[in-house]
């Protein structure tokens, strides 16, 4: 009883600000990055316009915002957001348990085929970058003309039985307040974790100096989640299968996430473009 004991007040600080999510059934408990808050329907106009950044091929969970910014984004403004968090997986994955073996093989995946991954977002690039744009130009009139030049994956920094983690450099392409093209370089830190018999995408967003901020407020909220999350009777089940062998394309699951890493990073722009659009 003592033990139990223990253990609950230890969770308390991790379990105390949190957002609640449910994928396939599985309800999860996801502790706010410290400094952040949640995005809220009552923030509408960025819960909206949020939903425009995330690959059709993913589910976005929960999204997190400084909480300075809270009160502009309460205001219906869009605040300058440099670095936030959000929580994603792949839409192919949310009514499919994933076991400990089958979690091992997508990080062996994403560990050694990081270059065939990138070949496959890359390809698809293009057109989902012509979909956000006529998208924001349609209900904003503003044609911001996003698009990425290069895409520099760096190798897998972080490692346990739980978490794989690395991160990326983008290079964006876009249109000034004059017209001319404007360049700009993004990190983003993604973190796989398998909880309870899901794969979630933690992404951490940040300036291209921040890589090492990214890659640290990462570690700790992925840590916080896995404690928030430990393994219950049905998922130790789910979790201890062996792999179903052909049954899940990790490659084109680290492509998913990947492609969820790239465009979640261009929602930091969105308040310098929407102002140069009412500047115009």
């Amino acid at each position: 009883m003592k033990i139990r004991l223990v253990v609950a007040l230890l969770l308390l600080p991790v379990i105390g600000a949190a957002t609640e999510i449910s994928i396939g059934g599985v309800s999860l408990t996801v502790p706010n990055p410290t400094g952040f808050d949640a995005v809220t329907p009552e923030m509408r106009a960025l819960y909206e316009l949020q939903k425009r950044f995330v690959p059709s091929t993913n589910e976005e969970y929960a999204a997190f915002i400084p909480v300075a910014d809270v009160s502009a984004a309460l205001q219906n403004e869009i605040p300058a957001l440099p670095r936030r968090f959000t929580v994603q997986t792949a839409k192919s994955l949310v009514d499919k348990p994933v076991s400990t073996s089958e979690f091992s093989e997508l990080k062996n995946i994403i560990r050694t085929q990081n270059d065939r991954i990138l070949k496959k977002v890359e390809s698809r690039l293009p057109g989902l970058m012509r979909k956000m744009n006529e998208g924001f130009e349609e209900q904003y009139d503003i044609d911001p003309a996003f698009s990425v030049s290069q895409m520099v994956p760096l190798p897998a920094h972080e490692e346990t039985d739980r978490t794989l983690s690395y991160s990326a450099l983008v290079r964006y392409d876009m249109n000034d307040a004059e017209g001319k093209p404007y360049s700009f370089v993004s990190v983003v830190t993604a973190t796989f974790v398998h909880v309870k018999g899901k794969v979630l995408f933690l992404y951490s967003f940040a300036e291209e100096a921040d890589l090492d901020w990214s890659r640290d407020r990462s570690r700790q909220w992925a840590s916080d989640v896995v404690l928030a999350n430990p393994p219950d009777r049905q998922s130790v089940i789910a979790e201890s299968r062996p792999s179903r062998g052909a049954g899940i394309d990790w490659g084109r699951v680290g492509a998913k996430a990947l492609a969820g890493a790239i465009i979640g990073l261009l929602i930091g722009l969105i308040a310098w473009a929407m102002r140069r659009g009412k500047a115009s």
